[in-house]
């Protein structure tokens, strides 16, 4: 199995043989996602009370605290020169895209708008951020997630999906040119599908019945990871651009793994490990790992 690296649990390094509840004392880390230079990794947490944005150095632990808002501040992403964090916030009583200088300080909402925003994700160049947004499709109906740009000042949004089916957890290729997320279908099924830049479909990436999501594209563009329920669990998953050479990376019938996001090298994958607990239904548990995928070999398919 490749190796993980323990990057911010909420117990001890001891403690990860005693019960689930205890190592992780029911506070959820998620969403993890890599600094431009590789050197820190932004993720929210509820380890205060509700949810933050926080900021931690690989394998030392140091962490801070970048937001202190009441209700829910999630998801970061960095700008492509590192000076600024977009997430998502319910600051303002629904969720809105805000961005924040990469210290925590001058958060602005940028959606600015009564509908659900989420997901944020920066173009390769900085200039504009593509995001989720629950609201009616172009000729009328009821809300419906689908794909949104912005200025990175929230001016001048865009359309780019308007289907049927909820499309979320939008990223970008490093090239720009294709866009990778979430499609829920109406049959109830979670696809990962590639679109052009303009919202056509490309390709149907995951083609399995069941739950797939949390797409996340490797450095060069050549290939995604995501996760997957098909082995049993959700695991993470890697595979070529094209849909080629599907590997399994993590194999834990007890826990699953989600949101993985690709580091600057190429060389490590960050992800959030959930445990779930039945005697209390939809409450769940989790940690930041971090596994290298330059070194340790992934399982292929069989």
């Amino acid at each position: 199995m490749p190796a993980l690296v323990f990057l911010c649990a909420v117990a001890p390094t001891a403690a990860r043989a005693q019960d689930a509840a205890v190592l992780l004392s029911r506070v959820t880390n998620a969403y993890p996602a890599y600094s431009p230079d590789g050197t820190r990794i932004a993720y929210m947490s509820n380890a205060d009370g509700d949810f933050e944005i926080y900021v931690v150095v690989p394998d030392s632990g140091v962490r801070r605290k970048l937001t202190d808002a009441p209700d829910l501040d999630g998801q970061p992403v960095w700008s492509p020169d590192g000076a600024r964090i977009a997430f998502r916030s319910l600051r303002d009583g629904n969720s809105q895209i805000y961005v924040m200088d990469a210290d925590g300080s001058n958060p602005t909402n940028l959606s600015r708008n009564g509908f659900v925003d989420e997901h944020p994700f920066w173009t390769p160049d900085g200039e504009r951020i593509v995001f989720a947004s629950e609201r009616p499709p172009s000729g009328g109906g009821e809300p419906n997630y689908d794909l949104f740009s912005m200025a990175a000042d929230g001016s001048d949004v865009r359309r780019i999906t308007d289907t049927p089916e909820v499309e979320t957890y939008p990223a970008l290729s490093p090239d720009g040119s294709r866009i990778a997320c979430r499609r829920i279908l109406e049959s109830g099924d979670w696809e990962v599908v590639i679109l052009d830049g303009q919202g056509n479909d490309l390709l149907n990436l995951s083609d399995h019945e069941g739950v797939d999501g949390w797409p996340a594209w490797s450095p060069d563009g050549e290939r995604l990871v995501f996760a997957s329920e098909r082995g049993g669990s959700t695991d993470l998953w890697v595979v070529d651009a094209d849909g080629a050479n599907l590997e399994r990376l993590t194999r834990d019938p007890d826990r699953d793994e989600r949101q993985p996001w690709w580091s600057p090298d190429g060389s490590r994958i960050a992800y959030a490990q959930y445990v779930w607990f039945p005697e209390e239904p939809f409450y769940e548990a989790s940690e930041i790992l971090e596994i290298e995928v330059a070194v340790a070999a992934a399982e292929p398919e069989r």
